[in-house]
């Protein structure tokens, strides 16, 4: 038994007595009440309802359709008086969060992506933070313990002071991660990037997915496809592939140019080169061309929106996609329909160095998502009571498995799903969904890995789950211990000045704008002409700098 699990049993065992969901008593919340002074204190708070956007595009999807009465919402009511008004959008959330703050209109609680703070939605929260937007939730941190873990673990050392902690921030802490590790390697979520083909295609092609592993037999077989004959679910023609919404992840098709990195610099030829400059783009982009100009490639990749992506998906209109397995989706569409179309993984793909693909971590996460909270909110403490309530050991018991003797039970400190309960979840996720366990684990919580507190035994595990995991083995985490060289650049006299100038650029959106230049010619003129103003904003001089910094210390990574 791990040491969490081994805190839970032991804290769990103590507050037995009675149904339902136990009293933490003094787990991790810190706090010493008893269970009488807690239900004092229960009867003391006001109803509060606050709103919470999750401000990720499709991000409602896993929202239970009451959201006010279905028992997980109705337990944390109980425990903290609060109820939450869900709100998603199906839109850029870079879009939505500069209207958002634009317009004055932040909701009490926002859940959003913060991957950095130079660039995409992280820069647009950072300005509003600066701005007087977010609340400064430092005064509030030792009130709720379970809160103040959050911003501190399982985050790589370098992004928290560099970016969660922004210098900019004075001091002061206006962000909650989520989604974070509980520090320990074992506890990295595995997103299992990659390409996946449907099964039957292969079958009926006489191929092995292990078996497609270069730029080379992945164009092979997007042709073969092409020219199959095949069909969707309603007997359309599939598209050979595609992606998800926006073109996400169309970089699984140019694994062949992949590298293990952990910073914006290259070492090419022993020079430091920013990867803007790389050669590899050229290849990248004709690759690309050939893939959509030979018909082997959705047109409509860049431009889905989620529910157009999601569509395509599960009727299996797409033969080969590139992102996450996606089995939230398929488990409970194409794969209950027409199981013969499973999709299966790919190689993995291989760069051209012979290493294959796969998920590259430092010890702790750099970027994820985060919550704040709005400067106007009526009741700060509110929102906190909630946060801090679902990241206790009986919160994320209840965020994870619902109520226990409802829907689990507890054995030797693990909670073990009800076997009705497990099979009417496994049979109809939504079922889970609308009873709350699917919307608070990927929003609220962070610090913590279920996976590492509650371990699995392998014929509890349901067969998306056994998926998942013959996916990670095949495409295991590398680790890489070491500060980015990205954060070396901040130290640049110039830095600021070369954001400026470059503020406007986006490599990728001009890099995809050439997929669609009429010639060859045309779209690699295109691409130098980006590179070219990247350096003319001074990106070879900083790429100078940042390796006379490196060579004067021996943790930098590229």
């Amino acid at each position: 038994m791990t040491l969490i699990a081994f805190l839970l049993a032991t804290t769990m065992t103590a507050c037995m007595g009675g149904s339902g969901v136990k009293e933490a008593g003094s787990g991790d919340s810190g706090s010493n009440e008893s269970v009488g002074e807690k239900e004092a204190g229960k009867k003391e708070m006001k109803p509060v309802t606050l709103t919470f956007l999750s401000a990720w595009n499709g991000g409602g999807a896993g929202f239970p359709q009451d959201q006010e009465n279905n028992p997980v919402a109705q337990q944390i009511r109980e425990n903290t008086g609060v109820t939450l008004k869900l709100e998603s959008i199906t839109t850029s959330e870079v879009e939505k969060l500069n209207t958002m703050f634009a317009s004055g209109t932040v909701p009490d609680i926002v859940n959003a992506p913060f991957w950095s703070t130079t660039g995409g939605e992280g820069q647009v929260i950072k300005k509003a933070a600066t701005e007087g937007q977010l609340l400064d939730l430092t005064p509030y941190l030792d009130k709720y313990p379970n809160v103040k873990r959050l911003v501190t673990t399982g985050i790589a050392k370098d992004f928290a002071e560099f970016d969660l902690n922004s210098p900019e921030f004075e001091g002061k802490t206006y962000l909650i991660p989520t989604e974070t590790p509980d520090g320990t390697p074992e506890s990295i979520h595995n997103w299992n990037y990659g390409l996946f083909a449907r099964g039957d295609i292969l079958k009926a092609l006489n191929v092995k997915a292990e078996d497609i592993d270069t730029q080379e037999e992945l164009y092979d077989l997007l042709v073969k496809i092409r020219d199959g004959g095949f069909k969707d679910i309603g007997g359309k023609p599939v598209i050979p592939a595609g992606t998800m919404w926006n073109g996400w992840d169309y970089g699984q098709f140019l694994a062949g140019w992949s590298e293990y990195t952990i910073s914006d610099f290259r070492q090419v030829d022993g020079k430091l080169i920013h990867w803007t400059q790389s050669k590899d783009h050229e290849a990248r982009l004709l690759y690309m061309r050939k893939l959509l100009t030979e018909g082997l490639f959705d047109l409509e990749a860049f431009s889905n929106t989620s529910t157009t992506a999601n569509e395509k998906l599960t009727t299996g209109k797409l033969a080969v996609f590139g992102a996450q397995p996606m089995l939230v989706d398929l488990q409970k569409t194409l794969y209950k329909t027409n199981p013969e179309m499973q999709y299966e993984l790919l190689g993995p793909m291989k760069n051209k160095n012979g290493e294959i693909r796969t998920q590259v971590e430092k010890p702790g996460r750099s970027g994820f998502p985060v919550l704040f909270l709005s400067a106007d909110i009526k009741d700060p403490d509110a929102a906190l009571r909630y946060i801090d309530y679902v990241n206790s050991e009986e919160g994320r018991l209840l965020a994870h498995f619902g109520i226990e003797g409802t829907h689990y039970t507890m054995e030797n400190g693990v909670p073990k799903w009800i076997p009705d309960v497990k099979k009417q979840f496994d049979e109809n996720p939504d079922s889970k969904r609308d009873a709350g366990l699917s919307y608070l684990p990927g929003r609220f919580i962070g610090a913590f890995s279920p996976d590492v507190a509650w371990p699995k035994t392998e014929d509890e595990k349901t067969e998306w789950e056994k998926l998942e995991d013959s996916f990670s083995e095949r495409m295991p985490i590398k680790i890489i211990d070491k500060v980015s060289a990205s954060y070396l650049a901040r130290e640049w006299p110039k830095y600021q000045e070369f954001r400026d100038k470059t503020s406007s650029l986006n490599f990728d959106e001009e890099f995809k704008k050439a997929f669609f230049a009429g010639s060859d010619e045309e779209a690699l003129t295109m691409l130098r002409n980006v590179q070219e103003k990247f350096r003319a904003a001074g990106v070879e001089e900083m790429a100078e700098f940042v390796a006379q910094k490196a060579a004067e210390r021996d943790d930098v990574g590229f």
